[in-house]
This record gives structure tokens, sequence and C-alpha cells, in this order.
């Protein structure tokens, strides 16, 4: 238990934590991109008791997908991130309401599960003066991420947390390197509005191969670096020469439907690099141009169709990350 005096003058406080993407090819679990287009929103509600509650947490969810979503703090992603906090800032003597606003589609690699641990994580900090460093805030979000994966991961949440394009390491420490995107990147992000099973992220954690040849990882690697390169030299053209992956994507593809075919017609319609979106279904094509992007967008929904499959796409510029509100 971390012990520090906690004496709030506030009763509520209110987040926005933002979509992001993960991994951009060869970058699995270590890279995160805010995305400014949809967002969480999550307010913290509390009232001080005269004595210690263990149950002192009630979540209630609206907005996309609620009624997909546990309201028990045990299985819930914003649930288990305060729950967390609450123990080891020893804030029992407050009673604690979370309201969750749902914008980001459920199970489809947006990043929906960080967005809201991630709100959760700076509202309980503003809220109880908490003076989190970054590392901490960072830590205390991926705890959400044991709700839809199973484990502890931090590409999605260091977007969102973050914005812009961040890259994670957990070994020997955590430790976490932000740069800022070029200005002209451009995102186009396609969600298919297929059926996607309960805790997709570990279901798609599970098709990964437990061993890989050496020769592809070398190959995940340059292409890894390459992209690192293009960020800290705001150059697109090595950023999206560097998002292919030769591990990962064979493998998840097989759970989105037509993917190939979309991949290829993206591509040829002026797509500088297209991958999957996190753990998909949603994939996401990168490119320099607002009117190439609007063309691309409507090239995905064509692509769709002739599936018989409905879809959203969304036009996106990296985020500026999460932030605080309101406070009153």
């Amino acid at each position: 238990m971390i012990k520090v005096d906690i004496e709030t003058e506030f009763s509520e406080c209110t987040a926005h934590a933002p979509a992001s993407t993960a991994n951009l090819g060869p970058g699995y679990d270590v890279f995160g991109l805010g995305l400014d287009v949809l967002e969480d929103i999550v307010t913290v509600k509390i009232n001080k008791s005269p004595k210690a509650i263990k149950n002192n947490l009630k979540i209630i969810t609206k907005g996309h997908g609620k009624k997909n979503i546990p309201n028990d703090p045990d299985y819930n992603t914003s649930g288990i991130v305060a729950k967390k906090i609450i123990s080891e800032y020893n804030l029992y003597n407050y009673r604690c309401l979370i309201e969750i606003e749902k914008n980001i589609p459920i199970g489809y690699g947006m990043g929906s599960s960080a967005a809201s641990a991630v709100a959760t994580a700076i509202s309980f900090n503003a809220l109880f003066g908490l003076k989190m460093d970054e590392n901490k805030l960072l830590d205390y979000s991926a705890e959400g991420e044991l709700a839809s994966a199973g484990v502890k991961h931090y590409d999605n949440i260091a977007g969102s947390l973050f914005g812009n394009f961040v890259v994670v390491k957990t070994y020997p420490r955590l430790e976490f390197i932000k740069i800022k995107a070029p200005n002209d990147l451009i995102a186009v992000v396609c969600v298919p509005q297929i059926k996607v099973p309960k805790k997709k992220t570990e279901v798609s954690r599970g098709v990964i191969p437990k061993k890989v040849l050496l020769e592809k990882t070398v190959h995940n690697i340059a292409n890894a670096c390459s992209i690192v390169a293009g960020f800290y030299t705001q150059d697109m053209n090595m950023i999206c020469n560097g998002i292919n992956d030769c591990i990962i994507e064979p493998f998840r593809k097989k759970m989105i439907p037509g993917y190939d075919k979309l991949k290829k017609r993206s591509i040829e319609e002026g797509a500088m690099a297209f991958t999957i979106s996190g753990a998909g279904p949603s994939s996401i094509a990168f490119l320099n141009s607002r009117k190439k992007g609007l063309h691309l967008a409507e090239v995905m929904r064509e692509e769709y169709k002739k599936l018989d499959i409905k879809c959203e796409t969304y036009l996106t510029k990296p985020s500026d990350g999460s932030k605080i509100v309101s406070k009153k």
C-alpha cells in the first residue's frame, strides 16, 4: 500500500481518452499510435464515508455496445484499474461511481478497452491528487487490459494516454519513448461489422505462433527500425516502408473476411501502407493526403459491399492523447 495523505476538494472528474492503433505491422506489443477520431469519456464521482467500505465501487456504462460490457468491477476494464488504485492508495473511505461513455467500437482493434482504462486512471490521479508520474499512469492503465486480453500489454494504452507515436519497453523495466508523428500522416481505419468473439483480443493473441523463424524475426526487426527512424525524421515514406509484418499478420488475417483483397485494392488505390489495426478485425491504411484518404475510405466500403458486409470507415490523424476536461 502506498502511504499518501489524501483529502480531495473535488467530488467528480471527467476525462477523455482517444482511440488508438497498435503494432503498425512489425511492432507487436511495442508500438502504439493515438488516433484523433473517437474517444471514450469517463466520469468518476466520489463522496466520503465515515468508515472504510470494501465494496465501494459502482460502474455505469452507456453508449456503444454497453450490453456487452460487464458492470462488475472485477471484469470491467475501468473497474480493474480503479480497484488497483483504490487498494494501493487506500481509498476505501470513498464511495466511487464510474460512469463510462463508450464511443469506440468494442473488440475491433481501435483500443476501446485501453481508452476506458486510461481515462479512469487519469481521472483518479487528478481527482485525488495522487501525483502519479507517467510510468505509473501507464502501468495502472495497463491493468485494464486484463479484462479483454488476459494479460497486461501497453501498446494501445501508450497510444491513448500519450497520443502520437509511442515505443514501449517492458524488460528489464517499463520505459517508453514518445515521438511526434509527421504533420502529413493520415490514416484510414476500416471497421467491418462482423461478429467478434468475447475477449476477442485474448482470442487473437492465441492464434499467434509460439516459435518464429530467425529470418522472419530479422525481417520484422528491420521494418520496425524503419518505422522508428521514419517517425524521428518525420519521413512518411520511411514509416510506410516499414509497415510490413511477416509474423503476426499471416495468422490474424484469417480472422478478417476479404483481408488480402482489401489490402491489395487499397495499395493499388493509393495507400502507402496497409496492415491490421491492433488485434483486428479493423484494418488501417496510411497515406499523406486527406483527399486520397477520402477516396480510399470509399474503396474500402466498396470492397466490403462485395462481401455483403457493412463497415464503418474513419479518416484520422494522430491524436495528442488523453486529457482531463473537468473537475468539480
